[in-house]
């Protein structure tokens, strides 16, 4: 049990095992509570949770670039897979479809694209091993899929997923980045974040944004 408390160093910023070791990608995570509070202000059915969902990200990593251990990352990558099941689970209403099975069906897509996109980087990656992770690769090619289906019942709600879908591959560059520029300009992890942050309150102003307002906005 005691391998789950020891200290992980595999961001440029941290230099020791201390607490307050990355303060800057530990800021940083505060894009996420602004993105939660401006989505919770949407006061539609679906705003509150993924506002939470989104606020449960920002504290997941938070303890993640402070106490900075296996346990920590671990709650860390479990808030961003709750966040995943449940766009994926509540998008097909802005298709109009209230059909669980076509609920389910939508997370399972999500599933096979990650499942998908982690067999692709796994092969890949000894050639490339500058590769993002198959969670997050999966997820945008899920995201491309749902923005798809979406530009053709809701334009409106489109509008804000496909500006996520061009946000998100400037975030994960930066992450990708954050070792090869630590020498330069000290990693860039924090500009993940903060991309991130702006990513997952498109995407989620997407899924909540009101039929009405998309009515009245044609």
């Amino acid at each position: 049990m005691n391998t789950w408390f020891n200290s992980v160093d595999i961001y440029c910023e941290r230099l020791d095992a201390s607490f307050w070791a990355e303060p800057i990608n530990a800021i940083s995570n505060l894009s996420f509570i602004v993105a939660g509070f401006f989505l919770w202000r949407l006061r539609t059915p679906h705003s509150t949770l993924m506002a939470v969902l989104i606020i449960l990200i920002g504290l997941g990593s938070f303890s993640f670039h402070t106490f900075a251990n296996r346990l920590t990352g671990l709650l860390d990558v479990l808030a961003i897979a709750l966040y995943l099941v449940a766009f994926a689970f509540l998008i097909p209403k802005q298709w109009s479809k209230n059909s669980p099975l076509i609920q389910l069906g939508s997370v399972l897509l999500l599933i096979l694209s990650i499942v998908l996109a982690h067999l692709i980087v796994s092969y890949l990656k000894p050639a490339l091993p500058w590769l993002p992770s198959g969670m997050y690769l999966g997820a945008w090619l899920a995201l491309i899929m749902f923005a798809l289906v979406t530009q053709y019942s809701n334009k409106a709600a489109a509008r804000f997923l496909w500006l996520a879908v061009i946000v998100f591959p400037a975030s994960l560059l930066s992450r990708q980045l954050d070792m090869p520029l630590c020498d330069s300009i000290g990693g860039s992890h924090w500009f993940w974040h903060l991309l991130n942050g702006l990513t997952l309150f498109l995407s989620s102003y997407g899924l909540c944004l009101k039929r009405s307002i998309l009515i009245s906005s044609r």
